[in-house]
């Protein structure tokens, strides 16, 4: 939106609900009154610090790495990826590691033909899961 940090937290301020809005006040009010405007990066450390400890943090990465298919079907795999994958973008900063990741979790059945087709320059996470979806479908 190319907009400032600034404008970027009062934006996220108007998007939050129920107790998330007393939350938001009350930190706003122990900030004090001569307090310089709150940059995003302030808030949003505030935020998750509050509603996403640290430790809670710890165990979603955790989870991210010891993801496997299993017994299930490779869309309820891409959803639980695509939803833990967020706490570990350190891991997953690169299309390459993010699509790596993702196949070495597939099932045995899916792994080797999904490895070969991760090569490919132009293949991106959604792709690959596609790609892997329609293994599956015709298995």
């Amino acid at each position: 939106m190319h907009i400032l940090d600034t404008e970027s937290v009062e934006l996220a301020s108007y998007r939050l609900r129920e107790v998330a809005v007393q939350w938001y006040e009350t930190w706003e009010l122990s900030r004090g009154t001569n307090a310089p405007p709150t940059v995003w990066e302030e808030f949003s450390g505030a935020f998750l610090h509050h509603y996403l400890p640290a430790g809670i943090r710890r165990a979603r990465v955790d989870r991210f790495l010891a993801l496997k298919q299993g017994n299930i079907s490779v869309r309820q795999y891409s959803l639980q990826f695509d939803s833990l994958a967020r706490y570990a973008p350190s891991i997953v900063a690169e299309m390459s590691d993010r699509v790596h990741r993702f196949v070495v979790g597939l099932g045995p059945h899916l792994i080797n033909e999904c490895f070969t087709a991760a090569l490919l320059d132009s293949m991106d996470i959604s792709r690959i899961q596609a790609y892997d979806q329609n293994l599956e479908d015709q298995i």
